[in-house]
C-alpha cells in the first residue's frame, strides 16, 4: 500500500548481490528436483533431474495464478514428458510437502526460542496454537483411520499408487542424502534472502543481517504456506511486521520485502516459462498424449 515502486532503484548498486540471490534461489530449486528425483527412483518410477526440475518450475508458475494447483500440474506433466505415473508422483509431492512443513515448524521453533513468544503474538498465531494443536491432532488420527479401515483394504491402483508415492520418502537411500537435500534446500532460501538484504541493507552488522535473514525466510515459510496465489500480500505483510519487530525502519522493512518476493516471483516467471518451452520441444511418446487411465 502506498509503496513507491521507483525505490527498487536503490538496488541498482547492488545488482551483483540480486543475482547471487537469484542463483541460491535456483539451486535451492535443483535441489527440490532432485530430492523429488530421488523419491520418484525409491518408488520404482524412472526419474530424470532435467525433466523434474523443469516440471516442478512449470508447477510453481502456476501457483502464482491458482494456489496448490502447480502440485497437480507438475505431476501431470512428468507424466506426459517421461511417463512417470500420477498418483506415485501426487503421492510424493504431498510426502516431500509434510516433510518441508516439519522443518518449517522446527526453523520457527529456532525464532521463537530467540525471540520469545512475542513472535507469536505478531503472527496471530498464540491465540490460535490450541486450535491448531487439536486440528492436527485429529487430522493425524483421520488419516491413520483411513488408512487402516478403508486404504489397506482397497484395491484400486490408484491409491495403492499413492501411498507408494507418499511411503517414498523414508524409502531414499541414502537416508543421509534425503536429508542433506532437505537442509539444503532451505538454506538455499535464507541465502537467497541474505543476498537481497545485503544488496540494500549491507550497513547492518553481519549476525544482524544474517537473523533477519532467517526471521524473514520462516515468515515468508508461513505466509507461502498459505493459500494465497504467490504469497502475494500475506509474504509481504507478516515480513514486514516482522523486520520491523527486529526494529528496521518502516521504509527500510518494506522496500527490502517487496524486493525478496519481487526477485523469487519473478525468477520463478522466468523458470516457468523456460520450462514450458522445454516441454513444447518434447517429441512425447503416441501413448502418452491422452490422460492416463486406472491401469497406466
Amino acid at each position: 500500500r502506498d509503496f513507491d515502486w521507483a525505490q527498487l532503484l536503490a538496488f541498482k548498486k547492488g545488482w551483483i548481490w540480486i543475482a547471487l540471490a537469484a542463483v541460491a534461489m535456483t539451486a535451492a530449486h535443483g535441489l527440490r528436483a532432485w530430492r523429488w528425483k530421488l523419491m520418484l527412483e525409491a518408488s520404482g518410477e524412472k526419474a530424470e533431474g532435467q525433466a523434474a526440475f523443469w516440471a516442478l518450475m512449470v508447477g510453481y508458475l502456476a501457483n502464482t495464478a491458482l494456489p496448490r494447483v502447480g502440485e497437480i500440474v507438475r505431476c501431470t506433466l512428468l507424466w506426459r514428458w517421461r511417463g512417470v505415473s500420477v498418483p506415485v508422483a501426487f503421492g510424493s509431492v504431498v510426502a516431500e510437502r509434510v516433510v518441508d512443513l516439519l522443518l518449517l515448524a522446527f526453523l520457527a521453533l529456532t525464532v521463537v526460542a530467540v525471540e520469545g513468544s512475542t513472535w507469536l503474538t505478531l503472527l496471530g498465531l498464540r491465540a490460535w496454537l490450541p486450535y491448531l494443536g487439536a486440528i492436527a491432532l485429529v487430522g493425524l488420527l483421520g488419516l491413520w483411520a483411513v488408512w487402516h479401515f478403508w486404504l489397506r483394504h482397497h484395491q484400486s491402483k490408484w491409491i495403492a499408487a499413492l501411498v507408494e508415492g507418499f511411503r517414498s520418502f523414508g524409502r531414499v537411500r541414502p537416508r543421509s542424502l534425503a536429508i542433506f537435500l532437505s537442509l539444503g534446500i532451505w538454506v538455499g532460501y535464507w541465502l537467497a534472502v541474505v543476498g537481497v538484504m545485503v544488496a540494500y541493507a549491507g550497513a547492518l552488522s553481519p549476525a544482524a543481517l544474517l537473523w533477519s535473514a532467517w526471521v524473514l525466510l520462516v515468515g515468508s515459510g508461513v505466509a507461502m504456506a498459505l493459500p494465497i496465489p504467490g504469497g502475494i500480500g500475506t509474504f509481504h505483510a507478516i515480513g514486514l511486521l516482522l523486520l520491523e519487530h527486529l526494529g528496521w525502519e518502516h521504509a527500510q522493512a518494506q522496500l527490502t520485502v517487496v524486493a525478496a518476493h519481487a526477485m523469487q516471483t519473478l525468477l520463478v516467471i522466468v523458470l516457468g516459462a523456460v520450462g514450458w518451452v522445454y516441454g513444447m520441444a518434447l517429441r512425447l511418446p503416441q501413448h502418452q498424449s491422452s490422460y492416463p487411465s486406472e491401469t497406466s
